[in-house]
């Protein structure tokens, strides 16, 4: 079983706040959200979820095509989508020892 890093949740936590946040901001559904962005809408769903899958439970991941996508549906850059999760995985990933990092 792969273990992830506090950091790589984090990341993943934050990046699914960003898309709630958005897909609230511009008043759309996640149905709506995937369907524009050409996504299944249950893989849309599980970033929400901060996660990738539902057996392993493992963080998001989405590929850089799918964040691309998601940033023509809300209207912003991939940079603005990731910001606030990128600050929170190094917040983390300083706050944690190397050990502890390792996957």
């Amino acid at each position: 079983m792969t273990r992830y890093s506090p950091a790589e949740r984090a990341l993943a936590s934050t990046f699914a706040k960003t898309l709630i946040a958005r897909r609230k901001e511009l008043g759309l559904t996640q149905e709506q959200v995937a369907l524009d962005a050409g996504v299944d809408r249950n893989h849309y769903q599980l970033m929400e979820h901060a996660r990738s899958d539902r057996k392993t439970n493992s963080p998001a991941n989405p590929r850089l095509s799918t964040l691309i996508k998601l940033a023509k549906v809300f209207d912003c850059t991939v940079h603005d989508l990731l910001d606030s999760a990128l600050e929170e995985y190094k917040a983390v990933e300083a706050s944690h020892p190397v050990d502890e990092r390792l996957t």
